[in-house]
Order: C-alpha cells, then sequence, then structure tokens
C-alpha cells in the first residue's frame, strides 16, 4: 500500500524534499520498502509500479528508487516502459548487490544511477543529482497542451512501394501545409524505425520516439502521451523515428496502431511516414487509415512497384476509395507519360507533383519547401494535397480567420 500524502507523490519534507521534483519508493517488501523510505526522508513509499502510475501527474519531475525486490527480470522490463511513458520520471536501482550483470541490466531499463541499498549517503546523492537533471530538462521542454476530441481526428499515410521518391519530404510538407491552415493539432508520425528520416529532416533531436510511445501505451493515457511529441517551429508535433536502426526491432500491430489512435484522440489530424515494405503492423496501419496517399516516381521499377503494391493491397481488401496516387516529378521527360502510368495502375494520378529545384534546397537547409518558398510548384501541389485532405470548408474557414487577423 502507498503510504498517504496530501499531494500527488508525497514531496513535503525531508531530506529528499524539494519544489524541484518529487522522490518515490517502489519496493513490495515492507521490510526493503520502510528502510528505503527511512534513508530518503520524505519520500512517498509504493508497492507496485501501478500503484506509482495512479499518482503520477505530466510535467513534474519524479525520482523512483526501485528497490531489490524490483530488480528483477520483470521489473527491469516494467521500469523499462515505465520510463518510456514517462519523461519525466528517473529511475534509480537500490540493489542489495552492484554488480556488472545488475548493472547492465538497468542501464538497458533505462536508470539514471545503481546504488546499493544500505548506502544511504550515496543513495541521496544519486537521487538528488538525477532529480536536479530532471527538473532542468523538464524545465526546457515545451510541453504539448492536450485536450481531449469529442471525435477522432483523421488520420493519414503516406506510403511506398520504393525507395527514393520523396515519400518523407511529401508527408512533412503536407503536415506543414495543414497545420498552417487549420486551428487543429496536426502531428507527424516518423514509423520507419530503421532509416526514418523526419527527425533528420526537421532538424528535431529524437528525445522521445515511436518506441518510446509504443511502449508506454500500457501506461500513459492521451495527456502523457502528448508529453513525448516535440512541437516543430512549424506548428506540427513531431514523433521521430529512433536516431540509430536497431536490427530487429519491430513494433507489433497493436502498438503501432494504438500509437495513432491515442495521438487521433487529440490531434484533428495524424499524419504518418512509414516504411516501404509490408508487414503485419504496415497493412494493419494501412486497414486503420482514413486516406492513404500511395506515392510513386515517373520510372519503370516505381510502377512495377507500385502495381504490385496495389495488388496485395486489393487481396488484402484494405485501400478502396481511400487510396490516392501521388506521382513525385511528375513533370519530368524520361519518355514515360503520367497517362501511361494511369492506364497501367488503373488509378488517375490524383496528386502530381512537379519537379522542382526548391525542394532539394529546402532539405539541405532542414526547411519544408512549403515554408521556405511559398510559391515554388511544388509547394502549390503539396498544398493542394493538405487541403483535399483538410476539407475545402475547412480550409477556407481556416484561411478568412488567418485573413481576419491580418487587417
Amino acid at each position: 500500500m502507498a503510504v498517504a500524502h496530501d499531494d500527488p507523490i508525497g514531496m513535503t519534507s525531508g531530506a529528499t524534499a524539494t519544489s524541484r521534483y518529487d522522490v518515490a519508493v517502489v519496493e513490495p517488501d515492507p521490510r526493503y520498502r520502510m528502510r528505503l523510505g527511512t534513508q530518503l526522508a520524505g519520500a512517498a513509499q509504493f508497492e507496485s509500479i501501478e500503484e506509482l502510475v495512479q499518482h503520477l501527474r505530466p510535467g513534474r519531475p519524479v525520482v523512483a528508487v526501485f528497490g531489490p525486490s524490483v530488480a528483477v527480470p520483470l521489473g527491469f522490463q516494467q521500469v523499462q516502459r515505465l520510463v518510456a511513458a514517462y519523461p519525466e520520471l528517473g529511475a534509480v536501482f537500490a540493489v542489495a548487490e552492484v554488480s556488472a550483470p545488475v548493472l547492465q541490466a538497468a542501464l538497458r531499463a533505462g536508470a539514471r544511477d545503481t546504488v546499493a541499498a544500505g548506502d544511504a549517503a550515496t543513495m541521496v546523492q544519486a537521487v538528488a543529482r538525477v532529480g536536479d537533471l530532471l527538473h532542468d530538462s523538464t524545465a526546457s521542454r515545451v510541453p504539448a497542451v492536450v485536450e481531449s476530441r469529442a471525435n477522432p481526428g483523421r488520420l493519414t499515410v503516406v506510403f511506398s512501394t520504393k525507395g527514393g521518391v520523396g515519400k518523407s519530404t511529401i508527408a512533412i510538407n503536407i503536415a506543414v501545409a495543414m497545420a498552417r491552415r487549420t486551428d487543429e493539432r496536426v502531428a507527424l508520425v516518423d514509423a520507419d524505425l530503421h532509416f526514418g528520416d523526419i527527425g533528420v529532416l526537421l532538424g528535431i533531436p529524437p528525445q522521445t520516439t515511436i518506441t518510446d510511445a509504443a511502449a508506454s501505451i500500457q501506461f500513459a493515457d492521451a495527456e502523457m502521451l502528448g508529453t513525448m511529441l516535440t512541437r516543430h517551429e512549424s506548428g506540427v508535433y513531431v514523433l521521430p523515428a529512433p536516431a540509430e536502426a536497431v536490427l530487429g526491432i519491430a513494433l507489433p500491430p497493436e502498438e503501432l496502431v494504438g500509437v495513432c489512435s491515442a495521438l487521433q484522440s487529440f490531434c484533428g489530424q495524424v499524419i504518418v511516414d512509414t516504411p516501404t515494405a509490408f508487414d503485419d503492423s504496415i497493412l494493419a496501419l494501412l486497414e486503420a487509415a482514413d486516406e492513404i496517399l500511395l506515392v510513386g516516381g515517373m520510372d519503370i521499377p516505381s510502377v512495377k512497384n507500385l502495381k504490385i503494391g496495389m495488388q496485395a493491397l486489393d487481396l488484402a481488401a484494405i485501400a478502396g476509395p481511400k487510396l490516392h496516387l501521388v506521382l513525385n516529378r511528375a513533370n519530368t521527360q524520361v519518355k514515360l507519360d503520367v497517362r501511361e502510368i494511369e492506364q497501367v495502375l488503373g488509378l488517375r494520378a490524383e496528386f502530381p507533383i512537379p519537379s522542382d529545384i526548391a525542394v532539394p534546397i529546402s532539405v539541405n537547409a532542414g526547411q519544408p519547401v512549403v515554408a521556405q518558398d511559398p510559391k515554388s510548384p511544388a509547394t502549390r501541389a503539396m498544398e493542394h494535397i493538405a487541403v483535399t485532405l483538410l476539407g475545402a470548408d475547412v480550409a477556407a474557414s481556416s484561411k478568412k480567420r488567418r485573413g481576419r487577423k491580418q487587417q
């Protein structure tokens, strides 16, 4: 059972008490729990991680000291998911004996420090150090304002069956164009775990990523998930992919779709950039999508892959009227006409994007082309996609609101 306190975690007095952060002890064994609570005077005491979660609040730094009974394989796994769910939480393990295997397991679980349970002085120092780091990090973070929506936001998946066709650039610019035309929140998610470029293209360091968000699903609510997004200067809320690819990593379908569904609960538009491969998770995401932008290029291999991809979607009874063909560099003179591609695919090229030098210039500058060069042909084409997905009425009303503000 938790020790009763008036404030959320119970940091009111004692050696570890501070207005900068809270301190909690998590330990199933009452003897260990009492001993750690005594060493960390003023810390709240909890019997389980689930009990601790009920008392956490977004934006408030918490140093959680996990006792020896938690320092087991299942406990390390639970702490790893908890740390991913709550960026403001810093984990410290208090173990019976500090050994290399324990240190390695704690590090993998996301712990900030590992100390001997009997070394009170070292433990107090570790808690203070981690608490100060958490406070400084939280103070510098701009929290996302999260309000639940009456109806779920729209989910748009940007997909391609071939790399190098500009899929990520298109996803970014559509999201930015949307954010400039609507008052609703727009989220941009990078679901390419191995080669995701959204963070790099926008100059956003991946402090919390889609894998963190997926790991947090069992603990986090919409408000907590909102704190894991990074707000780009364009107004888009970004959930990037990991900065370093980890071989063999994959998100189960329920976790990937779960992250997007949670974002839809407080974002009007959710744009997802995906890898160029079919697997169960991507198929589940495509099935959950409200709209699918199928991106291709003006070359035979791209058209061939598009045809195969469309056949696969047909076999899985996915897409149908929500499938929209986006042809990048559609005006390129390569002895292949847009009409020929439409005939081969049996699908109208609803959104052609012209070849435009402004695009690579903006990419190298780390800026979306719709923001850097508003009058370029590529910008106009991608704004047309954004307006179509938003709906003409929404876009028009937003444009009128901006016009009134400028008067």
